[in-house]
């Protein structure tokens, strides 16, 4: 289908959500920041909505629809996400209220922004994780994704043996004597909107999973140093000891390899 198709589409879906007539939306403009979906923002008179239309194959990018759509709901509930107006994973449509503008890239690293940051994680993982939601066992992510690679015949610098090995060890640390928790799992400056609240959007690799690796999310994106990665981290929890902090350093380093793993699985075909 094409965009405009797509975008003809999204029109019919939000008109159908509202029960209104198509002629009654006063516009529908698309969102450009999605990776692997469509998006637009269409406004009536009385709402403001975001259609999201996915576009890419899930599978190798290791995305998970039904368990996005139970993520939604808890994280809607706790006042974290977006309020969710239609959930059809089978016909890949997600409607939602809009929560207002992103942050831009600046706002990502004031230090007053980046301690409400450490604490909307807390908050996040403090939240149930909702029965059937997915577990990201960091492991099986990288093992995923060089699988995939190799299917299609691709064998980056970034899969060499060592890299390889050095990414499964990391991983496997993370997981020693830690608990897991609802997480995000790609925090940077497109996915978080303030009101005075701040709240996440684009939820589809979010899962039950760890911890650090959330908050690395946000520190390999907005290139934090180590007095930023300090500032975030005292913030969201009082366990701020050597061990600790060598563990986000751990998932940082992971998260980035793990960016650029996703990164080569998409320009391969994903």
């Amino acid at each position: 289908m094409t965009a405009a198709g797509n975008g003809a589409g999204a029109l019919e879906i939000a008109a159908r959500v509202l029960g209104i007539a198509t002629d009654a939306v006063l516009s529908c403009e698309p969102i450009k920041h999605g990776l692997t979906n469509e998006s637009w923002l269409v406004r009536t008179r009385q709402d403001d909505i975001v259609v999201r239309l996915s576009n890419t194959a899930d599978a190798a990018l290791q995305i998970d629809r039904q368990s996005e759509a139970l993520v939604l709901a808890a994280v809607s509930e706790a006042g974290i996400g977006p309020d969710v107006l239609l959930c059809e994973p089978s016909q890949r449509a997600l409607v939602t209220r809009y929560l207002g503008d992103t942050w831009v890239e600046a706002d990502a690293v004031q230090e007053e922004n980046i301690q409400r940051l450490g604490q909307l994680f807390r908050r996040l993982h403090r939240v149930a994780p909702p029965t059937g939601v997915r577990r990201v066992e960091l492991n099986d992510t990288l093992e995923g994704y060089f699988r995939t690679l190799q299917e299609r015949g691709i064998q980056p610098a970034l899969t060499t043996k060592s890299l390889r090995e050095r990414a499964l060890q990391v991983a496997l640390k993370l997981r020693e004597n830690s608990a897991a928790t609802l997480c995000h799992n790609d925090v940077h400056h497109l996915n978080v909107t303030d009101d005075g609240t701040l709240r996440l959007i684009d939820w589809e690799y979010a899962g039950v999973g760890q911890r650090l690796f959330d908050l690395a999310s946000v520190c390999v994106y907005h290139k934090y140093d180590k007095l930023q990665r300090e500032q975030l981290l005292s913030s969201y929890t009082s366990l701020t000891e050597l061990t600790t902090w060598h563990r986000l350093e751990l998932a940082c380093w992971l998260f980035d390899y793990v960016r650029d793993l996703w990164m080569a699985v998409r320009e391969s075909g994903g």
